[in-house]
C-alpha cells in the first residue's frame, strides 16, 4: 500500500510540474502577442530615414574645382600647410593643364593628387623640375613654378592622371593582386600599378609589383582615398610616383 501511495505521490507531482510548465509557456506566448489579444492594433511599418548623408560632398565639382577649394595656410614660420594643394595649383596653371583637370568629356579619370608635401625636400617634386630643393624666405608656389622645367613638370601630371577611374571595388576588386593601368603618357612608360590591402589602402607601383624598379623604389601610399567629382574620382598623395626617371 505504501508503494502505490508513493507512486500516486510521484505521479500527481509530476503532473502538477507538466501543469506549471505548460502555464509558464503561455505567459511568455501572451506576453509577445498581448497587444494584438488585448485588442490593440499593431504599429504599422515606417521608412526610416537616416540622418546621416551619404551623399559625395564633391560629386558637382571637377578636380579642378576641389584643387582650388582650399585657402592658403601657413604656419608660425611661414610654411604651407603640407595638405594644401596650393603648390599643385600653381604647377598646373603654369603647364597649362587647367583643361586636364577640368575636363568634363568623361568621367573615366583618377587623379592623383599631390598635396604640398609632395613638392617640398630632397628628390620631391620642385628639386626634379628647378633642379634644387631650395625654396628662398617669402617665395611663393607661383614664383617657385615659374622657374620650372615645364617639360618634365607636364610629364609628372601627366602621370598622375589615369585614363580610368579606380575604386578600392570594384576596380580593385581582390587584395594583394597588382591591378596595371594607362595614364596620360603614352605607352609602357605611362604604365601605372594600383594595389590595395586587406583594409583597402591603396599603394601606388608597390613593391613587388610587375613594374621597373625605378618604379617600384619610388612607390607611394594613398594617404585620402575616394574623393568622387563629376569628372573621375581622385585619390591624395604626400609623395609623387613614376614609371621612369623624369
Amino acid at each position: 500500500m505504501f508503494l502505490i501511495n508513493n507512486l500516486n505521490y510521484k505521479k500527481n507531482n509530476h503532473m502538477k510540474k507538466i501543469f506549471l510548465k505548460a502555464v509558464y509557456i503561455l505567459s511568455i506566448a501572451l506576453m509577445f502577442t498581448g497587444c494584438s489579444l488585448g485588442g490593440l492594433d499593431l504599429q504599422d511599418s515606417f521608412d526610416f530615414e537616416s540622418d546621416v548623408n551619404t551623399t559625395d560632398p564633391f560629386a558637382e565639382m571637377t578636380a579642378w574645382e576641389f584643387i582650388q577649394l582650399k585657402d592658403s595656410i601657413y604656419d608660425e614660420d611661414g610654411v604651407l600647410d603640407s595638405e594644401g594643394f596650393d603648390y599643385l595649383e600653381a604647377a598646373i596653371k603654369v603647364a597649362d593643364f587647367e583643361d586636364q583637370f577640368d575636363q568634363d568629356t568623361t568621367e573615366n579619370r583618377t587623379y592623383l593628387l599631390l598635396d604640398n608635401s609632395a613638392f617640398i625636400g630632397s628628390g620631391d617634386v620642385i628639386n626634379v623640375i628647378t633642379g634644387s630643393s631650395i625654396i628662398a624666405e617669402g617665395e611663393t608656389p607661383d614664383q617657385v613654378m615659374a622657374r620650372a622645367d615645364t617639360a618634365k613638370l607636364k610629364e609628372i601630371l601627366r602621370y598622375h592622371i589615369v585614363t580610368t577611374k579606380i575604386l578600392q571595388v570594384p576596380t580593385l576588386y581582390n587584395y594583394g593582386v597588382y591591378y596595371t593601368f594607362q595614364t596620360l603618357i603614352d605607352g609602357e612608360d605611362g604604365i601605372i600599378c594600383f594595389s590595395r590591402d586587406e583594409k583597402y589602402n591603396i599603394t601606388v607601383n608597390a613593391s613587388g609589383s610587375p613594374m621597373p624598379s625605378s618604379a617600384t623604389s619610388q612607390y607611394e601610399k594613398v594617404h585620402s582615398h575616394n574623393y568622387v567629382f563629376s569628372n573621375g574620382v581622385g585619390h591624395i598623395l604626400a609623395d609623387m610616383v613614376r614609371n621612369q626617371p623624369y
